[in-house]
């Protein structure tokens, strides 16, 4: 068996995982495998920006106002705090690495409105290919820097533990690689950075690897997961055969755009904030309507130079016949985000010694019931940061790795690589976990999925479907992108109160 050696092991290369290999980078060696490209992430396809409180009539302390608001009471306030402050000095950062965040003729940065923000804070690049130049900028950067290994193609099978249950690297297959698994150790802390879970669901925006692997290899490592019954769905996907999940970003929303039926009917004229809207309330109206077997359209033919702002969604439109210029747009709901994940604290490390966790398959309490628009990217480079500045503050005293740790080294729990079933786990959890849940269906669902695991082993896609549905049977109540028919209402005695699963548990924690 392969083995190779690296103070520090980040599996997952979108933006959480770039960020933290360039940080750690000053640390030590890293090693940063990836499942797919990163052409391929979450990261690479947001269409979005990154949020930051850089206008004038703007203040980190409004942003953090939205962020709590739009989380439905289950931000934790200390972490939104951190992020909302860090981020000015985040997109600067950005910016002097080489991101051409869009500008005025002045130089002035150019700022977008996006759904339950109050200021207009949203920074684009390249119009609405924001993590394409983000991810293409970080690419450069980490790729010069000579301590750091790229791995791609890496199918993780487990974590590596010592006696003391305590993680010390992954073991997985290097596709065209020979036919045996690799050992890759970590001296002082394995990072999972994997993203999420969307490709779980029917319809998603999410690209083909987010099939919520890191979530499965918490979980057997001991890791306790926190809030996996909120999976925020994105109201408009495109609702079209050959580009069915194509995201039409909420820019185009915050510029002038507007959710019409086919009678040009706006759905969302009765509520305060139109169509902007938080992502939960707007994706309910959308199904609400589409139960009543109406199409819903996204209307920006009033969006005055639509194939500047948004190139990239006006190449496909028109790629598939569609002109947004003239033509009202099909969309549908589809799975966008997983607010829950890996329970972190605000350096990332999880509840299990020599691991940690970024991005979007960690729960650092940010998010709450309902991600606020572009707060994902700002996410994965504050907390990138923050995980290399308290790994650097811990020093050299946290290392793992000994020859006699190495020689004692266990794998974990390994999946079953079964995914001829990924299918079938994609409709369940939309029949049963999508926007709309009640307990007969879960179980329904829940049933279903066990059948499958005695069938054809417990996959990680399994394995996370059934914690979501698990989670989602727990909460008896309906709270940002968990709605529940069978209880319809936030239970106030629920605030601040999160879903915690570990181990076959699932317990009720205050997190403020």
């Amino acid at each position: 068996m392969k083995t190779v050696v690296a103070d520090f092991v980040i599996i997952g290369s979108g933006l959480a995982g770039s960020v933290a290999a360039y940080a750690l980078s000053k640390f030590g060696d890293v090693l940063l495998l990836s499942k797919e490209p990163s052409t391929k992430s979450n990261s690479f396809a947001a269409q979005g920006g990154i949020a930051a409180a850089v206008g004038l009539d703007d203040a980190p302390e409004l942003h953090q106002l939205d962020t709590l608001l739009a989380g439905g009471d289950l931000c934790d306030p200390k972490v939104v705090s951190q992020v909302t402050a860090r981020a000015p000095e985040i997109v600067r950062w950005l910016a002097e690495l080489g991101v051409p965040f869009n500008c005025t003729p002045s130089g002035v940065w150019k700022l977008g409105l996006e759904g339950a923000h109050s200021r207009k804070r949203i920074l684009h690049a390249g119009g609405d290919a924001t993590g394409r130049r983000i991810m293409e900028t970080m690419r450069k950067a980490v790729e010069a820097i000579p301590n750091v290994v790229r791995i791609p193609r890496v199918r993780i099978l487990s974590l590596l533990e010592n006696s003391n249950a305590e993680v010390m690297g992954a073991r997985g297959w290097v596709l065209n690689d020979g036919k045996e698994p690799h050992r890759f150790f970590a001296r002082r802390a394995t990072i999972l950075a994997t993203g999420g879970a969307g490709q779980l669901f029917l319809r998603t925006t999410n690209p083909t690897g987010a099939t919520g692997d890191g979530i499965a290899l918490g979980y057997r490592a001991g890791a306790r997961l926190r809030n996996l019954e909120f999976v925020q769905f994105h109201p408009t996907a495109l609702d079209v055969d050959g580009a069915r999940g194509f995201l039409i970003s909420e820019a185009v929303r915050g510029a002038g755009g507007v959710l019409v039926d086919e009678n040009q009917r706006r759905i969302m004229a009765d509520y305060p904030r139109l169509d902007l809207e938080p992502r939960d309330v707007v994706s309910r109206v959308i199904y609400t309507e589409m139960e009543k077997g109406k199409t819903i359209y996204l209307d920006g033919r009033s969006i005055q130079d639509f194939s500047l702002k948004f190139p990239t969604i006006d190449q496909v439109c028109r790629t598939l016949g569609f002109d947004p210029a003239l033509d009202l747009l099909p969309v549908s709901p589809a799975a966008h985000f997983m607010m829950g994940g890996i329970h972190t604290d605000l350096s990332g490390q999880t509840s299990v010694p020599g691991l940690y966790a970024t991005g979007e398959v960690a729960c650092t309490g940010l998010h709450g019931a309902n991600r606020l628009a572009s707060n994902s990217l700002l996410e994965c480079a504050v907390m990138g940061h923050a995980l290399a500045e308290s790994l650097h503050r811990a020093g050299d005293e946290r290392s793992l790795f000994h020859d006699e740790a190495c020689a004692a080294v266990r794998d974990g729990e390994e999946a079953d690589l079964a995914e001829d079933v990924l299918i079938d786990v994609q409709e369940i959890l939309w029949k049963t976990a999508g926007m709309v849940r009640e307990q007969k269906t879960m179980e329904q669902g829940l049933h279903a999925l066990r059948a499958l695991a005695e069938e054809h082993g417990m996959s990680f896609a399994v394995e996370t479907a059934t914690l979501i549905l698990q989670s989602a049977l727990s909460r008896k109540e309906s709270r940002g992108a968990h709605y529940r028919s069978d209880y319809p209402r936030v239970d106030g005695m629920l605030n601040g109160v999160d879903t915690e699963i570990s181990q076959n548990r699932i317990d009720r924690v205050r997190s403020f």
